[in-house]
């Protein structure tokens, strides 16, 4: 699948947002929320916070069609709804893939589309998704409608890491914290629902920290395969299967492995700070492991940062953990 037939809120096997149908973990912010709109008492601008892949822009949806009304969903399914307007990162034509953070001209739909006539009696919304792209003119720029209240219009505001606001929009919102379901409801969910194996279930649950969206985009992206092969080779240590590294930084260097790089070094950098951990739970030292836990953070932005060489940043990595593994055995 290219970038452009990718929505920039959805990851690669995975449905988008605003077509997941069933929910879990969030009946009490959704009956909060239900209680406040009985009651005629509802704020303007809500931010929708909790680990990425928790659900938080399934929920604006699914907050948005509710509001909307009967017939809803499909429209909004179809993005064709005239009373719901969709922020996202914008297509670069230019450079061929989606911009990495959410522009200024975007921004401005949004009191555009508060002050134009509705397009059908009732409620108007806009979803962002996420605040944690906007820049910091975007970031102003939505100020002004948080501050001038829309008539009859709401706005579902997603955010992964909402300290890192503008303390002005935060200040602004109501909040609705969605936290991580329980594991037995994740896992039923990827088994039941999508397909899943139990034991491919608990793996992606365990690298996604029990985020369900994460947990199944884990699984639909091939990471389990390269949690795997990462796992094979950390378990040998202090032994070191050189061909199965450069079989592994291989697989990462060519088109089909780019969306797997993220994983790769999270994984490594997961990895490293769990060993430190069980070395000092053991009595022994963990600073091979720190020492590359820091280290791996640092390649891990220059790699994407600075354009590295795909499979010798990826042997770097994997050098970083050889290293690691040798010096703890000492």
């Amino acid at each position: 699948m290219s970038e452009a037939e990718l929505e920039p809120d959805c990851e690669a096997g995975c449905p988008p947002p605003r077509e997941i149908e069933q929910l879990i973990g969030h009946d009490e912010a959704i009956a909060s929320f239900d209680a406040l709109h009985r009651a005629g008492r509802l704020h303007h601008a809500w931010m929708l916070t909790g680990p990425k892949g928790v659900g938080k822009a399934s929920l604006a949806y699914l907050l948005a069609g509710h509001l909307l009304g009967e017939g809803a969903y499909s429209r909004i399914r179809a993005q064709s709804h005239p009373n719901l307007l969709v922020i996202r990162r914008p297509w670069d034509d230019k450079r061929k893939k989606w911009r990495g953070e959410i522009t200024m001209d975007e921004i401005r739909r949004v009191p555009d589309f508060f002050s134009r006539k509705a397009g059908e009696i009732g409620w108007r919304i806009a979803i962002i998704d996420s605040l944690d792209e906007l820049n910091i003119n975007s970031a102003n720029g939505l100020l002004k409608t948080l501050e001038e209240p829309p008539d009859k219009g709401i706005l579902f505001l997603v955010t992964h890491s909402p300290g890192r606001l503008l303390p002005t929009i935060r200040s602004r919102c109501r909040r609705l914290d969605l936290r991580v379901p329980p594991t037995d409801e994740t896992r039923t969910w990827l088994t039941a629902t999508h397909s899943v194996s139990a034991a491919d279930a608990d793996i992606a649950i365990a690298m996604a920290d029990g985020a369900p969206g994460r947990a199944l985009a884990l699984e639909r992206s091939g990471a389990l395969g390269l949690e795997k092969d990462i796992a094979g080779l950390i378990d040998r240590l202090p032994q070191w299967d050189e061909k199965a590294s450069r079989r592994l930084a291989a697989k990462l260097s060519v088109k089909a492995g780019e969306s797997l790089r993220p994983h790769f070094y999270a994984s490594l950098i997961r990895r490293s700070a769990a060993q430190a951990r069980s070395a000092v739970e053991e009595g022994r030292a963990p600073e091979p492991w720190l020492d590359a836990w820091r280290r791996l953070q640092g390649l891990s932005r220059e790699a994407d940062a600075i354009y590295l060489d795909p499979k010798q940043a990826a042997l770097a990595a994997l050098s970083e953990i050889e290293q690691a593994g040798r010096a703890a055995a000492r």
